[in-house]
């Protein structure tokens, strides 16, 4: 079988059968990751500096993700076109796929610091995830520009928008009320001349955030016009598609533990009061960078997508994935973390119902996007990443 043309979406593999045609990977990235892997080494085994074993366990880890994560994706979408599911059913599992590394990473931070008594873990982990759909809508606005750059503006197909539509609306009624909720607390206690303490996402709107996903998604799925789509083929056999999932999963929780790690030898060993950097910003840096950890490997493919022309494939990608990451992965959090309400938390909820309103808006009212809506998500996102490292 031939080969597909795979310039503007690297999930897509050829369906031959052989293990190691499913795995194929370019020489380029053979030799990349061998590099990385073999500074990872040195640096455990021989080298034994902690500053170099930060920056040789991230950058492994950062690879390990952006592969594996590919893996899971391509196996998922192969397993689910065998067995039949509808094309977007196979979507949702392969945005799921694609947020996996944030939700790893964040646990897996988070469980360090249960086991550290380190509340700061705990809270740069759940900070994290609010990074990471920062830094989801910070590739969307890339995304419209990378797209728009030529012409100024893209004509987007109404099927694109048209499965999330509901689903946009609701994450944005969803960050709207989050955000009047902890500003109405601090009034409140105000108002009573209470010292403003911080309040935490109620577990129950957590697990409502997770139902209200879980809901769209199975009513999604049920749709005459989801059923009448027809799904992609599969691209490998069954046990070449489970094979890739496997490994491919396999790959993101070792990536996962691998930047955990990490970050907790940053947080203990990088000198930041000589660098000026004061506590909360240390929490918020750490935060950045786990956020984008997860988020820019996988969800970076985006950009990728925009720059080959494939507008439609990059902005449903990256809207499917902030939508999830709102309101699946936050909303999980919540459930089994206390999720701090704070000023950096709040900003950006805010931040993501103005760019989700803000785009839906530009592609429905005339199914065109231009570079002037693309630039602004972008400086939007960028203004609120800048006021978050501010000191408090």
């Amino acid at each position: 079988m031939t080969e597909t043309d795979t310039a503007g979406d690297p999930h897509i593999l050829t369906s031959e059968p052989e293990v190691h045609t499913a795995f194929r990977v370019s020489r380029r990235e053979v030799v990349i990751a061998v590099v990385l892997f073999a500074f990872f080494l040195l640096s455990v085994f021989i080298i034994q500096n902690v500053l170099i074993l930060i920056i040789a366990t991230m950058a492994f880890a950062i690879w390990l993700t952006f592969r594996a994560s590919h893996f899971a994706i391509d196996g998922l979408e192969s397993l689910g076109a065998i067995a039949g599911l509808s094309a977007y059913f196979i979507g949702v599992l392969s945005s799921l796929a694609s947020n996996t590394p944030e939700a790893v990473v964040s646990a897996l931070t988070a469980w360090r610091g249960y086991i550290t008594a380190s509340p700061e873990l705990v809270e740069i982990a759940v900070l994290s995830v609010i990074m990471a759909a920062g830094f989801n809508i910070l590739l969307l606005g890339i995304v419209v520009v990378l797209s728009t750059r030529k012409t100024g503006i893209v004509e987007v197909p109404r099927e694109v928008v048209e499965d999330d539509a509901d689903l946009i609306r609701w994450t944005i009624v969803v960050m709207v009320l989050l955000l009047a909720f902890g500003v109405l607390h601090y009034v409140n206690q105000l108002i009573h001349g209470v010292t403003p303490g911080l309040t935490y996402l109620p577990a129950v709107l957590g697990f409502l955030m997770v139902f209200s996903y879980v809901l769209y998604a199975i009513y999604a799925v049920k749709k005459p016009s989801s059923k009448d789509k027809p799904g992609p083929t599969p691209r490998h056999s069954r046990r070449d598609s489970a094979l890739l999932a496997f490994f491919g999963f396999v790959g993101i929780f070792i990536a996962g533990y691998l930047l955990a790690e990490a970050v907790e030898l940053t947080f203990d060993f990088v000198p930041w009061t000589g660098f000026g950097i004061v506590e909360t910003q240390r929490i918020v840096i750490m935060a950045l960078i786990i956020g984008a950890a997860g988020a820019l490997p996988e969800h970076g493919i985006a950009v990728i997508a925009a720059n080959k022309g494939k507008a439609d494939i990059a902005i449903g990608n990256t809207l499917g994935g902030t939508t999830q990451v709102l309101l699946l992965i936050i909303g999980g959090v919540a459930m089994f973390l206390p999720l701090p309400l704070d000023a950096a938390v709040l900003l950006q909820f805010a931040t993501a119902a103005g760019s989700l309103w803000f785009l839906k808006r530009a592609l429905t009212d005339d199914q065109k996007v231009d570079i002037f809506e693309g630039a602004m998500i972008l400086l939007m996102q960028t203004f609120v990443f800048i006021l978050v490292l501010m000191p408090i």
